[in-house]
């Protein structure tokens, strides 16, 4: 720390901080237009300039200029003052002074800079500037007249988003930001650029119009799409969610959001929300009252044979609920996001660690000095760890290892080695990383004397480099080089993802990452560890509230073939849209038409809930109160935002008016269902919702390392037929953001890619239908060719009901299929 003063107050700060971090630490307040606490010092506004007594005849920029000992500075002299005037004036010269339509009114550093200083008029003239307003997309619009060229909306897509998108282009007075040969905006749509524009140069066009800003109640929340957990603050007025608001401060990934978080919003109040209870009568279904639907459907729990299904977008306190429920229906047969999406950590991660969970968290991240990531674009499936990812590697050096079966963003990072190997490989080509790291002595001192250390050497003794490069399609020297540089990183992290549409990523996969860490290591030290991505909000929360198969409980996959078989009469599904998530759609379908009750609570009519004989409207997480648990274990409270849709009611009032119709008794709320769980699941003593606050706390994990050698099943390759990969697109989670307005236009309809090679050997152009069949289906879809993709290989994401991927995808880690126009 060193000690200096600020405006006559005698303060200390980090010896990294800069002026401008000294002053906001005591605060102290100086005026800035340029700087966000994630980017890089720029100095690019000239508003934050300062004097130092020691650097005397000098004004010099605060945000840039590092704190010394003793230091003096002085941040608001009238010279100081009379140079800020100015440079309000010089930034008004040219911006247009349209306030009253400008949808940043009331939210605009340089509006609320003007009338501190008290700029009312200006010794400068000079011709406005005539920029083309963009208006290109649906989701941003760019209006460079009035940019102050602070250049934040080009560093955050360079420096956190690694996107590129925006730059300046032109010198001196005609300098502007712009895209590459002056186009249309062409990027991810993250809108990262937006919330931290400190003017109306950039704006969300789907909240244009709507509201001013000062009429908005913010009310925060915790974001209902993927597990990385992210912090909402959401901008609501009459009882509508308008938009997202930009907090820098909110939540560990400082405000940051990806497409569907800040765009995808608009689901909460969708038209086609379900807003009263049905019941199926004479064919069809036909509105009902709560009492009905509810006395209904419990006569149908209490004749038994009863199985459910669940999204993991439920809260901790419903889960408990839900199982509950189903334990007084007598059923021990409930599932979540079916069973081989989360085997990973219920079965592998368990028999590794002893515990169902990462033992890494995100903030690891930028704290590792190697990131070994396997199967994923984390860009895709969680957006925000993927901009993790990005500042670790750009901004600390952090290295990169990727094993992949296809190429993507992250492969492009600065230094990042990627290895594509053949689908459905994986798990042999990280036992051969794991036996050079036995044959080398490259593991820790201790690791011998880990549980299952000698059954792991004797499992591995075939997955020598040289015999796994010829499945794997990766050379052997490749190989051991990659093991040499996990074992020799001080701190090295595993990162790979599970869900729905990854059904390759399980248990096995999961003990094959373990043992890597296991015999390093690198477990239980800050920046190492393995951390598991499930994909949906609250997949976590799922296995950590127990709502999987156990005691005799059948998974997902085996509860559809009782349905199939008639041993299951009654489904009860909550959330979930297996017909169109779950893989073999006509095996999903047949069995879903056998059942001879089908229960659905949802926002929507889905495609599973049109069949059903009770759809039971369900709110979402803006109308709820409850707590989601990220893939780290962070367990987050969140309050309801907006008033409850119709007379949706949440999947909390629904279970409990259940449980009591059952003969139960169900917690009387969902913080008193919380203390319960405070009281019974591992890692969440002693917390209540008042200890969560807005931060939330980690459930801690107690790890007990064994080694395990895990299952290698060799793809049969299908001469002829193309590896189908299937899995999440970025702008997508589930089915969920179908109905969000902002990721429908970025990506409207499924697609499938195929490499440049295959492309040309199938003469196929782009966006051309074609007809895509495997073993269980065919169905058509749009061609996208893509250089990411090896030869041999095509991807398709899963997320959308017109385009019936899960007609195609058998579930099995690797499926063939043929493809013609």
């Amino acid at each position: 720390m060193v000690n200096l003063t600020i405006d006559d107050k005698q303060v200390t700060a980090p010896k990294t901080a800069t002026i401008y971090e000294a002053a906001k630490l005591n605060g102290i307040n100086i005026p800035i237009l340029c700087h966000d606490s994630k980017l890089k010092p720029f100095g690019a506004c000239r508003m934050c300039l300062v004097e130092v007594e020691q650097m005397k005849g000098r004004q010099i920029p605060a945000c840039t200029t590092p704190v010394t000992e003793g230091m003096i500075i002085r941040t608001s002299t009238p010279d100081i003052v009379k140079a800020r005037k100015m440079v309000l004036e010089l930034l008004l010269l040219n911006h247009p002074i349209d306030c009253p339509v400008c949808d940043k009114g009331g939210d605009c550093d340089l509006q609320n800079l003007t009338y501190e200083y008290q700029v009312s008029a200006n010794r400068f003239t000079d011709e406005k500037f005539q920029h083309e307003i963009d208006y290109n997309n649906p989701l941003i619009e760019r209006d460079m007249n009035r940019c102050v060229l602070c250049g934040k909306c080009a560093r955050i897509c360079d420096e956190v988003v690694s996107f590129g998108a925006l730059t300046f282009i032109d010198r001196g007075i005609e300098t502007k930001i712009g895209c590459e040969f002056e186009g249309a905006l062409n990027c991810e749509f993250c809108g990262s650029c937006v919330s931290v524009c400190p003017v109306g140069s950039l704006l969300a066009r789907p909240f244009k119009f709507k509201a001013r800003f000062w009429a908005l109640t913010k009310q925060k929340s915790v974001c209902g799409y993927c597990g990385t957990g992210c912090n909402l603050t959401l901008g609501v007025q009459d009882n509508k969610v308008l938009t997202t608001i930009y907090d820098a401060e909110q939540g560990f990934h400082k405000g940051l959001l990806c497409a569907r978080g800040r765009f995808g919003y608009q689901f909460i109040n969708n038209d086609k929300r379900l807003t009263k209870p049905m019941v199926r009568k004479d064919g069809a279904l036909r509105e009902a009252s709560w009492d009905e639907a509810l006395q209904f459907v419990a006569g149908r729990l209490k004749g038994g044979n009863v199985a459910a299904l669940s999204t993991a977008r439920l809260t901790n306190e419903e889960f408990v609920l839900f199982k509950d429920l189903m334990k007084l229906a007598g059923s021990a047969s409930y599932d979540h996001s079916a069973g081989y999406a989360h085997s990973a950590l219920t079965k592998g991660l368990s028999r590794s660690f002893g515990v169902a969970a990462s033992t890494a968290t995100i903030l690891d991240i930028q704290k590792s000095d190697l990131l070994l990531v396997i199967k994923t674009d984390a860009y895709e499936t969680h957006p925000v760890v993927g901009f993790e990812i990005n500042q670790a590697v750009k901004n600390k050096g952090v290295k990169l290892s990727i094993l992949s079966d296809k190429r993507g963003k992250l492969g492009k990072l600065p230094g990042a080695k990627t290895l594509v190997h053949a689908p459905g490989t994986e798990i042999a080509l990280l036992n051969a990383i794991t036996k050079v790291i036995l044959d080398e002595k490259l593991t820790a001192g201790t690791a011998a004397s880990v549980a299952g250390f000698a059954e792991l050497e004797r499992a591995l003794s075939d997955f020598t480099p040289e015999a796994v490069a010829g499945q794997t399609g990766i050379d052997a020297a490749s190989i051991v080089q990659f093991a040499r540089d996990y074992a020799s990183a001080e701190k090295a992290l595993i990162i790979f993802p599970t869900g729905l549409a990854y059904p390759g990523h399980n248990a096995d996969l999961a003990s094959a990452a373990a043992n890597l860490a296991i015999l390093t290591g690198k477990l239980g030290t800050e920046g190492s560890g393995v951390l598991c991505m499930a994909e949906k909000n609250n997949s976590q929360g799922a296995v950590d509230m127990g709502f999987y198969p156990a005691n005799g409980g059948k998974d997902a996959g085996q509860i559809l073939e009782d349905c199939a078989s008639g041993s299951v009469k009654t489904l009860f599904v909550a959330g979930e849209n297996p017909l169109v998530s779950y893989p073999d759609r006509s095996k999903v379908s047949a069995a879903l038409d056998k059942v001879d009750c089908l229960i659905v609570s949802d926002l929507f009519l889905s495609e599973t809930a049109a069949m059903a004989d009770v759809v039971l409207p369900a709110c979402s997480f803006a109308e709820k109160e409850g707590t989601f648990t990220s893939v780290d274990r962070r367990v987050q409270y969140f309050k309801p935002a907006i008033k409850k849709v119709g007379l949706s009611k949440s999947d909390f009032e629904i279970f409990s008016v259940l449980i009591n119709l059952l003969g139960g008794q169900a917690p009387a709320s969902p913080a008193a269902a919380f203390a319960d769980i405070a009281a019974s699941a591992p890692g969440y003593a002693g917390m209540s919702y008042a200890k969560l606050g807005e931060e939330g706390a980690f459930a801690p994990v107690d790890v007990k390392p064994a080694l395990v050698a895990p299952a290698v099943v060799r793809p049969t390759v299908e001469q002829g037929k193309l590896a189908l990969l299937v899995g999440s697109v970025l702008y997508h989670c589930g089915t969920l953001s179908q109905y969000g307005e902002g990721p429908m236009y970025v990506c409207p309809e499924g697609y499938v890619e195929i490499s440049r090679a295959d492309a040309a050997a199938h003469k196929v152009s782009e966006g051309d239908l074609l007809t895509v069949t495997s073993s269980t289906g065919s169905t058509q879809l749009k061609a996208r060719i893509s250089p990411r993709l090896p030869a041999g290989v095509v991807f398709a994401p899963y997320h959308f009901e017109a385009a019936q991927v899960n007609t195609i995808w058998s579930g099995a880690a690797v499926t063939w299929v043929t493809v013609g126009k």
